[in-house]
């Protein structure tokens, strides 16, 4: 089959399309230079984080929080929320292939399925494994993401090990604008998009669609995907808003490739999602706010397992081809009051889920068809007096599938100084299991963190964060008695950024993590968490050219193995190199080309050998803004 070549026709058309339009705009005008200063608002009251369900501003968020804004994503050139979670202190992704292939994301060591992912307030979380993939959201059209480590299941529901909320792009407020964008590289990397955005009196509107592939990075690991996205806002006359988004995504993978003689194992896999919701919000006075939505998500997936030898099915499966579909129908509804001194949000989530698949991976010749209900009411409560803000959390839900969960939360923010603020997070969280399993108890955790930020240090921004992780019903795998069983989990850690304020243009930034866990059962430490996480980068941008140099490393902890294929292969760091440079450029519109290096070093950081890491490759491309 042959994904890749009537695109890369497109791709070379559109590159050069949008080449010749840019020549074509007149010649550049000189920015305003942006207050260095911006650098260290991270806790200003001009910035803001949902982990409570109503945006305030992060001195009065008590959670380790963090915040990637859209021009820190377009900075780094990136393809999907996948390669802006790799940059992200604290997070730990796995990735199946370059850009687009199949890729987890865990949070501070916990596993992927305990974090939960939302892209315009809709869980991307599949109901099979409970696991995000995080490479099927393009990161063109995000605006913003906000990422809640810990527990958040005061305010979410089941996100055990923390929040990654995704924001898209609001409509532009001219009549019309856009952004056309085309890049190509090694591997047949071909991603080429288009985004139109505009406001039409109260009407505004995003548009956008794209395509994105590669082909043999690494060997014989492949993505066919294509994507569109669409939002319409309607200003209504009494303060109020009207709101739909539209999503669809398609994917052709192949995810592994084991050539060996005693696996012989091909994997590949068609994806589709399709989201879709509708809401309102609006002012019932000068401090009340109610906001309605609805949601729906659809997601299928076929997967096929073939030998490789003779394309026959996998011949270690009784069930080589897992047809899965899941539909999920849901509504919100939360009261938002806003005083000078108090915020308080009241609300609810119902979801009806539903599942059908031909088998499970755990048990291949089990049909699974199942739907539920589930329902849950929150609130979340802050107070603040002087310098200080303390918050009050609680939500109770009944998800059927195990016994109903109470997560109480409670929060403390204390401005020290005008360079520095105190923070102090204890909760209880909760995950379930995928909906395969019937009647499993819910994995739960109480959380603790303490943390300070502070500027006091000229030139330097700097953020700590101790944490405290307590689960139980933690499900483990005895390979011994060929079994899941039940167990405790500590972590204790900490988590350390510093960025320095821009020098000529250059700044520099870190971050680094540790967690140590260690199983109550045996009192020895969980193999395959990672222990350690290492982010570093420097960055230039001086208007007209901008660069970003990042290295990362995960040191996964894998215990070894007498089979080479379970073995990890993580040393040293991973380094990549985004440059940039705006050629012409008049008010709205402008030219800008980009390069791309991948893996500079052609390192790995795979904690199986089974998943073979990208090796080196390049890219290059155009953007016009119009």
């Amino acid at each position: 089959m042959n994904f890749i070549k009537p695109p890369h026709i497109l791709n070379s058309t559109l590159f050069s399309l949008l080449l010749l339009f840019g020549v074509a705009l007149p010649c550049a005008r000189a920015e305003k230079a942006e207050d260095t200063s911006a650098l260290f608002s991270a806790w200003q009251e001009s910035s803001s984080s949902s982990a409570t369900r109503s945006p305030k501003p992060l001195s009065l968020t008590a959670e380790n929080t963090t915040i990637i804004t859209q021009k820190e994503i377009e900075s780094l050139n990136a393809h999907t929320l996948a390669d802006v979670l790799a940059t992200i202190p604290g997070i730990q992704t796995q990735n199946y292939g370059a850009a687009g292939g199949l890729t987890s994301a865990s949070i501070q060591s916990a596993r992927n399925y305990h974090a939960l992912v939302m892209v315009d307030g809709i869980p991307l979380n599949n109901l099979s494994e409970n696991f995000s993939d995080v490479a099927m959201v393009p990161a063109r059209i995000i605006e913003r993401i906000e990422v809640v480590k810990g527990a958040a299941s005061s305010a979410w529901g089941q996100a055990l090990g923390g929040v990654i909320n995704v924001i898209t792009k609001t409509p532009d407020q001219r009549k019309i604008g856009g952004v056309a964008t085309s890049s190509y590289g090694e591997g047949a990397t071909a991603d080429s998009s288009i985004e139109l955005s505009g406001t039409v009196d109260r009407l505004g509107y995003y548009f956008s669609g794209g395509y994105l592939g590669f082909k043999n990075i690494p060997q014989h690991i492949t993505t066919d995907s294509n994507n569109v996205y669409a939002k319409l806002t309607y200003d209504l006359s009494d303060q109020g808003q009207v709101w739909g988004t539209f999503s669809h995504s398609h994917g052709n993978r192949t995810n592994l490739y084991i050539p060996r003689s005693d696996w012989d194992l091909r994997e590949e896999q068609k994806t589709t999602y399709i989201y879709a919701s509708l809401g309102m919000r609006r002012k019932l006075s000068d401090s009340l706010e109610l906001e309605i939505s609805g949601r729906h998500a659809y997601r299928n997936f076929d997967t096929v397992d073939t030998n490789i030898s003779d394309g026959l099915p996998w011949s270690w499966s009784s069930q080589p081809r897992l047809l899965t579909k899941e539909r999920v129908y849901g509504a919100s509804a939360k009261l938002i009051w806003r005083e000078s001194n108090n915020l308080l949000v009241v609300g609810g989530d119902f979801e009806h889920v539903k599942l059908s698949a031909n088998g499970t991976y755990d048990y291949p010749l089990t049909p699974v068809s199942r739907s539920e209900d589930r329902w849950g009411f929150f609130l979340n409560d802050t107070y603040t007096i002087g310098d200080l803000a303390v918050t009050v959390g609680a939500r109770f839900d009944r998800p059927k599938t195990t016994s109903d969960q109470f997560s109480p939360s409670l929060g403390v923010t204390y401005k020290l100084s005008e360079t520095t603020l105190l923070r102090g997070y204890t909760a209880r969280g909760y995950s379930l299991w995928a909906l395969t399993f019937d009647d499993t108890p819910a994995e739960k955790v109480w959380t603790s963190q303490i943390g300070i930020e502070t500027t006091a240090v000229p030139y330097l921004w700097q953020k700590l964060t101790l944490f405290r992780n307590q689960m139980w019903s933690f499900t483990t795998w005895n390979d011994s008695a060929g079994i899941y069983e039940s167990d405790r989990r500590m972590a204790l850690g900490v988590e350390y950024e510093i960025r320095t304020t821009p020098v000529f243009n250059t700044s520099i930034g870190a971050g680094y993590t540790f967690t140590d866990t260690e199983l109550s059962k045996n009192h020895d430490y969980e193999s395959g968490v990672p222990r350690h996480t290492v982010q570093v980068s420097l960055r230039y941008d001086d208007k007209t050219f901008r660069g970003v140099l990042t290295g990362r490393h995960i040191f996964w902890n894998t215990q070894p193995s007498s089979e080479p294929l379970y073995n990890g292969d993580y040393g040293g760091m991973i380094w990549d190199l985004h440059l940039g440079a705006t050629l012409v450029k008049r008010e709205e519109r402008s030219l800008e080309v980009f390069f791309s290096g991948r893996n500079l070093f052609d390192g790995s950081q795979t904690p199986s050998n089974y998943c073979v890491y990208p090796g080196r490759w390049f890219e290059g491309g155009v953007r016009v803004r119009f």
